[in-house]
């Protein structure tokens, strides 16, 4: 019979730790996280780091939270999106890879994982800056607007950076025939799950009304998705990560989405996800503080200071004023269950150590704390816009 003593004590630790980050308005990430370290093997060992279900639970919450990733995706707003948008995206992702790639490389680290880093590092949290605006009460500003459509541009970015690391690692060497296969491979995937998807809209409706099973038909399309996506070399988030695309609020019934998209809310973020940010923890080294400091902080100050020069030299360009330039590059400094997953599958993966990963994970934890912190001085300015 299975042990579930393992499973009950991180449940109530991470639940707990996560109501008082709430209390304090910081991300329940932080707080999950950190239960994970008290009752893992860095402090308590109340948990082992070898235990079967938190192992399982955890894979479903990767899974999970990439669904509910492309659920909460508006790709009316994808589509749409301005040059401002856009090019803030764009610059915001490619300006912090490349700087921390530069400095990885010098610190000794191969390309591969050189890469890798400035990938995980190059990516914003939707979640995080969206939940941090209606906080402040300036959900509806030009700040916000551009700040969230940017980030769902840089998610995207993220999981084409994110498969061109995996498969770079899988190959040992660029193999630039592949590569522009793999490319050619996603750029349809994601152009059959947008464009298409409309078009088979009324009968994925009329099948749900017929049978009233949604909620089911949309974990049969994400693990669907999620397999033909291991087939043509990506990873299987990626396809979790379309199937939220495919399974949203204009293909479906606006009260038969609600219902399943807080179904999958509730199940990701209520169970299988903190379940996952706490069992990071469990893989944490605090060596890297001794052994490798200077890279530490070098890695977090250029992830930090890139993402704001990308973002904020891309809302010049676009003739924004520097109040709202210095807002915008500080939002995208946000970091959260993306990121966390590309690192978590990288570990996994073997693309990066446990040193590495321990350093990754302090510096996404890090620079969202310094992005909200960071970003509250700047409140009452943007709400007299």
């Amino acid at each position: 019979m299975v042990d579930f003593s393992d499973l009950l004590i991180l449940m109530v630790v991470v639940w707990t730790a996560g109501k008082i980050f709430r209390m304090l308005n910081l991300p329940v990430i932080f707080g999950e996280l950190i239960g994970g370290i008290i009752v893992g093997p860095t402090i308590l060992g109340l948990v082992p780091a070898d235990s079967e279900i938190i192992h399982i639970i955890a894979e479903f919450g990767i899974f999970f939270l990439m669904l509910h990733t492309g659920l909460e995706t508006d790709h009316e707003k994808l589509l749409k999106s301005g040059k401002k948008s856009i090019l803030i995206a764009i610059l915001g992702a490619l300006t912090p890879l490349l700087i921390v790639y530069l400095i990885a490389i010098q610190f000794g680290h191969d390309p591969f994982t050189a890469f890798f880093i400035g990938t995980a590092i190059s990516i914003s949290a939707i979640s995080i800056t969206a939940r941090m605006f209606k906080d402040y009460k300036i959900l509806n500003t030009s700040v916000a607007h551009l700040s969230i459509t940017a980030g769902i541009i840089n998610d995207i970015l993220g999981l084409i950076l994110f498969s061109i690391a995996l498969n770079i690692a899988e190959t040992g060497a660029i193999d630039w025939g592949g590569l522009g296969l793999l490319l050619v491979g996603m750029a349809l995937f994601f152009t059959v799950v947008i464009y298409g998807g409309s078009k088979l809209s009324p009968y994925m409706d009329r099948i749900i009304r017929f049978n009233n099973k949604g909620f089911t038909l949309t974990l049969i399309i994400a693990l669907l998705m999620g397999l033909i996506a291991e087939a043509i070399g990506l990873h299987m988030i990626i396809g979790a990560f379309l199937a939220g695309l495919f399974i949203r609020e204009e293909v479906l019934d606006e009260r038969v989405f609600k219902k399943i998209e807080d179904r999958i809310y509730g199940l990701s973020y209520s169970f299988f996800a903190p379940i996952f940010f706490a069992s990071l923890a469990f893989d944490l080294d605090f060596s890297i503080f001794k052994q490798m400091p200077f890279f530490l902080i070098t890695i977090l100050i250029a992830g930090i200071g890139g993402k704001f020069l990308g973002s904020f030299v891309a809302s010049r360009l676009m003739k924004l004023d520097p109040k709202k330039s210095t807002a915008i590059g500080l939002a995208m400094n946000n970091r959260g269950a993306l990121a966390l997953v590309i690192v978590s599958v990288g570990l996994k993966e073997g693309i990066v150590s446990p040193d590495i990963f321990s350093v990754l994970i302090f510096i996404l934890l890090s620079s969202t704390l310094f992005a909200i912190l960071a970003f509250k001085p700047m409140v009452k300015q943007l709400k007299v816009e």
